[in-house]
């Protein structure tokens, strides 16, 4: 059985649905991912493990038991004393952009390489075959922690585990743009399939076009990278090709909150189940696509489209 870890954070999730009236759910993008991820592999070849932090408070214990549900391992999800969960609000425009607000100073996911739990943590994280983390992995934690998880993909690296990459940069969670771009590319050193999204690295890197910044990522020695531009085409690039494949056309966009994440997990999945890149990306696109028509990161399983 193939092992993969996600390592981040996940959060509360409250969605703004009038002035006063907020729904509650639990997201977060590499939440998002390992679900999405968990519904598309078989159980009986893959086991898909959520690694982070969470509190002993009520909201925790729900969180466990929806991802234990949704057939997720969480035997490298560790609770810690007086943390909680991260909380963070959505507010969605007319054409389904949203503004994210953040509330996490006091998450238990920050003390992941911190706790006492970390010494074992690293003996499972060398078991694994794949680990999926992201720009907002990145930047929830510390210097000195990011600096623990650097050598813990050092050492995966060694032992010939894969290393993917979302680079998934939110200016808000850092001081400035210029610590996330030297943490990006610290983390890119160690990456094999690396998920940019355009706009994204445009920002960080001033990447003119998004053949341009699949090149760039190409010469750090990633050997396959996806660039997502969002509605429209996302990029493949390997050392053998690059190539554009169409986003699906969706009727009404209603939250493009998940997009991303969606897109990374069917794209991971297909290529886990020996597809091509270019299928991959069809995969990708179809579930994004999905995403995008329901409110909310997760959609569910009713929801959740055949793959083709």
């Amino acid at each position: 059985m193939k092992q993969i870890a996600v390592i981040g954070e996940a959060m509360l999730e409250l969605s703004q649905q009038s002035d006063t009236v907020l729904d509650l759910s639990f997201a977060g993008d590499t939440l998002n991912f390992a679900t999405y991820l968990r519904r598309l592999l078989p159980k009986d070849s893959f086991d898909v493990r959520y690694v982070t932090a969470l509190g002993f408070d009520p909201y925790s214990e729900i969180m466990l038991k929806k991802w234990q549900q949704e057939g997720i391992n969480t035997d490298l999800v560790f609770q810690v004393e007086n943390k909680i969960p991260g909380l963070y609000l959505i507010r969605t425009d007319k054409s389904g952009e949203r503004t994210f607000y953040f509330y996490r100073q006091n998450s238990a996911a920050r003390e992941l390489f911190k706790i006492e739990a970390a010494n074992n943590l690293e003996k499972h994280m060398l078991e694994m075959d794949y680990l999926y983390l992201s720009g907002i992995t990145l930047a929830i934690f510390d210097a000195d922690t990011r600096e623990n998880l650097w050598k813990l993909l050092e050492k995966t690296k060694q032992k010939g585990s894969k290393i993917i990459f979302d680079t998934n940069y939110r200016a808000s969670l850092w001081p400035d743009a210029e610590s996330a771009k030297k943490a990006i590319e610290r983390t890119l050193k160690y990456v094999d399939i690396a998920f940019p999204t355009f706009v994204d690295e445009q920002i960080l890197f001033g990447d003119r076009t998004p053949e341009v910044c699949a090149k760039r990522l190409l010469e750090n020695g990633i050997t396959e990278v996806i660039v997502k531009c969002g509605s429209e085409p996302a990029l493949i690039a390997t050392i053998d090709q690059i190539k554009s494949i169409p986003a699906y056309a969706v009727k009404k966009v209603i939250d493009t909150t998940g997009a991303g994440d969606s897109f990374n997990a069917a794209y991971l999945a297909a290529r886990l189940l020996g597809f091509d890149p270019i299928k991959a990306i069809q995969w990708g696109h179809q579930l994004a696509s999905a995403v995008i028509a329901h409110s909310g990161a997760i959609i569910s399983l009713t929801d959740m489209p055949h793959l083709t």
